[in-house]
């Protein structure tokens, strides 16, 4: 494994090695940011560099260390959660009893904790323990999505990393296998997280496809009179888990419109549907705000509004600007 292996994240690669090259290496890092990130994969590679023998910028990968650890064959490395279920106090306290043991075969040992903000509230007090006495040849690197999920005492006792986005640019180069068009959406509809999209580009995440369906559900909706939003009750209610998506590729979708109408199509995030978005925008509104209401729509059901009333008038507002 090597640090180049991973999009983007630079700034984290180097403060994780000039740490090892300058001998200083916290006992407990933190890495925050969505899944997707690359969060276990840069945690492996700094748990291999730490265990490397002939460490230099990158891990060696040929020394016995790294051979052990690329095959998950190495004593010394620990993986807590690695099916990211859940942590009992019994898996802290099987932590506890390997950590303070000297390591069997490197100089420290390095222990990855995945999904951390799963610990349950008596293995997250138990592990705090160990944050208050760490021993001087163990290395913690903990991931989460989300550092408020986590005691703030554990934070505050951890070196916090956050992961950030991807560009754009950097995404594309990685999918350079993929053809222009399946590349581009991958990219678009990513978030900038890298490994969302090489899934998508592969067909393994399924948005592309819920992309189409919920375009074609936008196109019956503004070819259709009011009836529709009775017949699209059910198929709203059953997608209320979903329906965060659904607004953003809606709100994607009317960007798109939009800027169809305004002639920059060079901005377009749909290009595979120009036919289509250029008859909506035949039939869109002038300076409509229509995409603020939409995030407001959005934000007002993750406030708990009546959701049913609050999809109803969504769906007439988006016919009163699309008549």
């Amino acid at each position: 494994m090597l640090y180049s292996q991973v999009a983007g994240q630079d700034e984290i690669k180097r403060s994780l090695i000039n740490s090892i090259k300058k001998n200083q290496v916290s006992h407990c890092y933190l890495f925050e940011g969505p899944e997707g990130m690359g969060k276990y994969e840069l945690a492996l590679i700094f748990a291999q560099s730490l265990l490397c023998s002939n460490f230099h910028e990158e891990p060696c990968n040929q020394c016995k260390n790294c051979i052990k650890v690329n095959s998950f064959n190495h004593p010394d490395l620990h993986i807590v959660n690695e099916e990211g279920k859940g942590i009992k106090r019994e898996d802290i306290d099987e932590l506890i009893n390997s950590i303070y043991k000297k390591p069997y075969e490197a100089e420290i040992k390095v222990y990855i904790i995945k999904d951390a903000h799963l610990m349950t509230p008596q293995a997250a007090n138990t592990f705090l323990k160990t944050l208050e006495e760490p021993p001087g040849d163990a290395v913690m690197i903990l991931l989460t999505v989300n550092s408020n999920l986590l005691l703030p005492t554990i934070v505050s006792r951890c070196q916090e990393l956050k992961f950030r986005s991807v560009s754009k640019e950097t995404i594309l180069s990685f999918l350079k296998d993929f053809d222009d068009e399946k590349a581009e959406l991958a990219a678009n509809y990513s978030k900038g997280i890298l490994n969302k999209a090489i899934s998508i580009a592969q067909g393994k995440d399924d948005i592309l496809k819920k992309r189409e369906e919920i375009i074609e559900i936008f196109d019956r909706i503004i070819n259709s009179d009011s009836e529709i939003i009775y017949e699209l009750e059910s198929y709203f209610e059953n997608q209320k888990d979903n329906i965060d998506l659904i607004i953003e590729i809606m709100i994607m979708w009317i960007r798109d419109v939009m800027f169809v109408s305004n002639k920059l199509e060079n901005l377009v995030i749909n290009k595979d549907y120009m036919d289509l978005l250029r008859t909506h925008g035949k039939k869109t509104k002038a300076d409509s705000d229509i995409i603020e209401f939409m995030q407001n729509i959005s934000d007002s059901i993750k406030n708990n509004v009546n959701y049913k009333l609050a999809i109803d008038n969504m769906l007439l507002r988006i016919q009163e600007d699309f008549k």
